[in-house]
């Protein structure tokens, strides 16, 4: 699995347009419940893996990618994708892997509450000239 970078750990645009369209209300109350779908995904993928379940392990690492991903948390979708693509059965991916995915998980958790508690600032249209 590759380690994404820090600064990418959030699509920023797609949250942003998320937020607009939604509203703010809208937008924390699923920034709030992000962890209520993600959590339980990234359980699943580490029990498939406990237990060397391939199939189960590429499920519950398709369930956390499109989780990941409906949320903003691009790292961690892009790390759940790397898993789907990589041809090794569970029982070949490592403890550090694993551990790695917890750890982004907790990144990303803290970096979508960081965004969603900054105020949101529509952006002004340009005057025509």
């Amino acid at each position: 699995m590759k380690t994404p970078m820090v600064n990418n750990i959030l699509d920023r645009a797609y949250l942003t347009e998320m937020r607009q369209w939604v509203g703010d209300a809208v937008f924390h109350a699923l920034s709030a419940q992000a962890s209520d779908n993600l959590a339980p995904a990234l359980a699943d993928l580490t029990a498939a893996w406990r237990h060397s379940d391939t199939a189960a392990f590429q499920e519950a690492a398709h369930r956390l990618k499109g989780a990941a991903a409906s949320i903003g948390c691009a790292a961690l979708s892009m790390a759940a994708h790397d898993i789907i693509r990589d041809p090794r059965p569970a029982e070949a991916i490592s403890g550090a892997e694993m551990e790695a995915f917890h750890h982004l998980l907790q990144s990303s958790l803290q970096a979508l509450h960081g965004f969603s508690d900054q105020p949101h600032l529509t952006p002004v249209p340009a005057s025509p000239q």
